[in-house]
């Protein structure tokens, strides 16, 4: 597996949420903005690499799991920008939910 850089373009999925619309995402094409390697997983697990992309700030993906995933995200966002696509209306936001 090649190795995550910053500023490097890959495919992220979206994401809908049902209770907090606020927080959707459409997925596409974006930019890493930040790369963290596990202090206390193995060079081999599945989970020693993480990435942050400049479009979703405060998020971190699998960079293992998004490497699995380039083929099919490209046939399904081909150039097309990830962002955020924010859902404000209120029956689909639950500002007293427990998560929060």
């Amino acid at each position: 597996m090649k190795t995550a850089k910053v500023g490097e373009k890959i495919y992220v999925p979206g994401a809908c949420y049902v209770y907090r619309g606020e927080d959707d995402f459409e997925g596409g094409m974006a930019t890493i903005s930040e790369v963290e390697y596990s202090d206390d997983l193995p060079e081999d697990h599945f989970n020693y690499i993480m990435v942050g992309i400049i479009e979703r700030p405060g998020t971190m993906y699998n960079y293992k799991n998004l490497m699995e995933q380039q083929i099919e995200l490209k046939v399904l966002y081909g150039d097309s920008i990830a962002h955020p696509d924010p859902d404000n209306r209120e029956e689909f936001n639950c500002p007293d939910a427990d998560w929060r």
